[in-house]
């Protein structure tokens, strides 16, 4: 059964990249404007930067909940009755 499991995370994980690889493509081909033209940035127009964006921002996101998690942590016996 082990092993039916795993095949079904590798299917899971080739459909997801594979969903992706197609986001991606398609992206290429929309066009963008620019949300902040009028002060001089145009970053967002550039290809694939809100795919990027979103990695870094959930990038960035992980590290805060790791952060938070090792500075929140309490002792294995902080419910126990002394």
């Amino acid at each position: 059964m082990k092993k039916e499991t795993t095949n079904y995370v590798r299917y899971a994980w080739l459909a997801g990249l594979g969903l992706l690889l197609v986001v991606a493509l398609v992206d290429l081909t929309v066009h963008h404007h620019a949300h902040f033209e009028r002060d001089g940035i145009t970053i967002d127009t550039m290809p694939e930067f809100f795919p990027v964006f979103g990695f870094v921002t959930a990038f960035i996101f992980v590290l805060i909940a790791k952060t938070l998690s090792i500075a929140l942590k309490r002792k294995d016996s902080y419910y126990a009755d002394d």
